[in-house]
């Protein structure tokens, strides 16, 4: 029988918001390091995460092409909208905003 594993959490500053201390960067998802993954699998490699207690996804508009890996990590968003906590984005390299999904 597996031990059950509580992921350690933290709060970020004044907030109150709080996250896992481990968190997943999605840029591999989107063929930086790599081609592309198969956007089901990139999903579902997101929700294996979430389900081990991360609640903590890194993600950019630099990561892969057209802000591909945004649009993937905003998808599992969308399935898990009550349930994925934050996810943290870099400076928008092509405009003056910022891309903040929660």
């Amino acid at each position: 029988m597996a031990e059950q594993f509580e992921m350690p959490r933290v709060k970020l500053e004044s907030q109150g918001l709080e996250v896992s201390k481990l968190g997943y960067g999605c840029m591999g998802l989107s063929g930086v390091y790599n081609n592309p993954v198969p956007e089901e699998e990139g999903i579902a490699i997101i929700k294996e995460a979430f389900s081990k207690g991360i609640t903590f996804f890194d993600t950019s508009d630099a990561y892969g092409l057209n802000h591909a890996n945004e649009y993937l990590v905003g998808k599992v968003g969308t399935f898990l909208r009550y349930l994925l906590y934050i996810m943290a984005t870099h400076l928008n390299l092509y405009t003056d905003k910022i891309l903040l999904f929660l």
